[in-house]
């Protein structure tokens, strides 16, 4: 489980379909409600200071859109990840370390890599090892230039905050952060080993970015799905089970007489067979790219 290092977890969750866009459009799709609009934007969750504009589809939506909604409220997740109930998710349970847990080998490899990156190991002691797998793939990217203050989801939920336009998460941050606290410990380190032997995040980012700025979604579904048949259960969980506990929400906002909505999910939720995208065509609703 988990060769290659495709999880991306709270930091670049994607994934698209098998055909390519048509020339000018984006991972952006607009559903015609009975009443109203509902606009679905895949986002980067992360991008590089120096290309962190949006899409210009996205102006328009959010314009005309009353309400925001994420996978997250990313306002209100940084509290929910502090809190008692996060930290437990993050943390091992009382009397195991993270040296016992991997064991010499792995330890020493994770040493290595700390070092190189100015990660105290002592600060990590206590830590599961998918969270201390997703703490190197974040130092990484912020090393070479890639943030989430300048992703899709933060800059446009930064934005609803200045204007006063109310923002909703489809999930809580302690519900995501627990796909990851929910897998055992063998594939944990199996995580941690994958991303550890994966070290150029950077330039699989740069990669994914470029394909999506161009809405080749071919491509990047053949870059996304990297590692997706080694461990097909939690693939499952990451994507399929979250979109048709979000399908019924997406549905309630279509049905709202009055207002329109954009939703900004990590573009691996937006299409695929068992994407919101796929799912909404398949309820009924007229679903078109942008």
């Amino acid at each position: 489980m988990f060769k290659s290092a495709f999880v991306p977890g709270l930091l670049f969750a994607l994934l698209c379909t098998g055909a390519q866009a048509d020339e000018g459009k984006h991972v952006f799709w607009e559903v015609t409600g009975r009443h109203n609009t509902l606009y679905l934007l895949g986002s980067v969750h992360m991008l590089h200071n120096t290309d962190r504009a949006l899409p210009p589809v996205t102006e328009a939506a959010y314009l005309d859109a009353e309400t925001i909604v994420e996978e997250l409220d990313l306002l209100a997740a940084p509290a929910d990840i502090a809190g008692s109930a996060g930290l437990a998710l993050q943390t091992l349970p009382q009397g195991k370390t993270l040296a016992g847990v991997l064991g010499a080998e792995l330890y020493a490899r994770l040493q290595k890599a700390a070092a190189s990156l100015h990660i105290d190991t002592d600060f990590l002691a206590g830590m599961q090892p998918w969270y201390v797998a997703m703490l190197l793939t974040q130092t990484r990217l912020l090393r070479q230039g890639f943030s989430p203050m300048d992703g899709v989801d933060y800059q446009i939920a930064e934005r609803a905050r200045r204007d006063g336009k109310p923002l909703r998460g489809l999930e809580t941050a302690v519900e995501q952060l627990s796909l990851f606290a929910n897998l055992s410990l063998e594939e944990q380190r199996d995580f941690l080993r994958a991303t550890l032997d994966e070290p150029d995040a950077a330039r699989e980012l740069a990669d994914i970015t470029a394909a999506w700025r161009r809405g080749d979604l071919s491509l990047l579904e053949s870059l996304l799905r990297k590692g997706a048949d080694e461990s097909p259960a939690f693939f499952k969980a990451l994507t399929t089970d979250r979109n048709l506990r979000w399908l019924p929400e997406l549905e309630k906002m279509l049905a709202d007489p009055v207002n329109d909505y954009l939703v900004v999910t990590g573009a691996l939720h937006m299409v695929g067979d068992n994407g919101l995208v796929a799912l909404l065509r398949r309820q009924g609703y007229k679903v078109e790219q942008k």
